[in-house]
């Protein structure tokens, strides 16, 4: 079965985590469509280590080495006493039962299908740390993380936190990227309805680790803007909640436009798609620093609630439009012109 993309990426993300722990990790999943083979560590699909045993009984080797060429990795011995033939090699199967199973997104053990059905003793005696987010999930675990408001990637983003230490982290650039991209996928790039606050605020966390935003949109969505990608992901890791006023808010300098290679023109495309996906908090305030001389505070403020709209273009020169206004301040900083418009609103 063709495995999506949010559990691919929290599953490859708990893979490494426990490597750069010293666990010995198998891992066995889906089918991988070609767009999530960006991933890091999407080769290690059904990972399990492999045996090549020959019995030296009456035989002694003196030398072994190996090459590789092209996709062959030819293995040569060299026998001091002996003859070896074909039946003195074999594969034996690798028994060693785990001392920890984990599930993502499995709702019950039937859906793991012939590989349940196959290892029955393994489910029997082996604890089960179950992770998943849909209401359907049965719970089978000992350890059962479920979160229906939440996607497995966000689930495994607190897990790992959880299990760093001052001394030890574990999450790099890599584990953030996958963990980001399962994030997005399951948000549906943040369009979703149902996206919800935390998402936004693992998001900016994940991004702060190392995510490469850009790297992600550009494999799952085919953007053709980087500009734009860059400065979203610039926002999303700026990014702010004020709990009170229902708002988020982000602030860019000039230097910020400089590092995403792009301008306020892009600002109007950041807005729709961070703006498609407040349903709970549906407020958002962008301020940025102008290339004039001096400088000119600018902003973006919007809102589903019209009177808050209309409160700013009473405070502000702008240009309202739909359910938005673009504004002018008089501060000197874009923290002065973030206090004053807070009290107004």
């Amino acid at each position: 079965q063709e495995i999506d993309g949010d559990t691919l990426a929290s599953s490859l993300a708990l893979f490494s985590t426990l490597k750069k722990m010293g666990k010995t990790v198998n891992v066995l999943i889906g089918e991988i469509p070609e767009k999530f083979k960006f991933l890091d560590g999407w080769q290690a699909k059904n990972s399990e280590d492999f045996i090549i045993s020959i019995d030296t009984a009456g035989k002694e080797i003196s030398k072994m080495r190996y090459e590789r060429e092209n996709s062959d990795l030819k293995i040569y011995l060299t026998l001091g006493k002996g003859e070896l033939k074909a039946k003195d090699v074999s594969f034996p199967a690798i028994s060693r039962p785990p001392n920890l199973l984990v599930t993502i997104g499995v709702n019950s053990l039937a859906d793991l299908g012939g590989f349940f059905e196959q290892n029955p003793r393994i489910f029997s005696e082996t604890p089960i740390l179950n992770i998943d987010n849909h209401p359907s999930n049965e719970n089978f675990g000992e350890v059962n993380l479920v979160d229906t408001t939440s996607s497995s990637s966000e689930i495994l983003t607190n897990f790992i936190r959880f299990l760093e230490s001052e001394d030890e982290a574990f999450l790099d650039e890599n584990i953030a990227t996958n963990l980001l991209a399962g994030v997005i996928y399951a948000s549906q790039n943040f369009r979703n309805p149902t996206t919800r606050p935390k998402t936004f605020e693992t998001s900016a966390f994940l991004i702060e680790r190392g995510g490469n935003h850009q790297k992600i949109i550009q494999h799952l969505y085919k953007q053709k803007s980087v500009s734009q990608i860059n400065l979203l992901g610039r926002i999303l890791e700026k990014l702010s909640l004020n709990k009170p006023k229902e708002l988020y808010s982000a602030s860019l300098t000039k230097k910020d436009f400089q590092e995403c290679q792009a301008s306020s023109r892009d600002l109007g495309f950041v807005v729709e798609e961070l703006k498609n996906s407040f349903r709970y908090l549906p407020n958002l305030l962008i301020l940025w620093e102008s290339h004039a001389s001096p400088v000119i505070i600018k902003g973006i403020f919007y809102s589903t609630k019209r009177e808050l709209v209309e409160k700013i273009s009473q405070n502000y020169e702008g240009v309202s439009k739909g359910d938005g206004i673009l504004f002018v301040t008089r501060e000197p900083d874009v923290d002065s012109a973030k206090e004053n418009l807070l009290r107004i609103i």
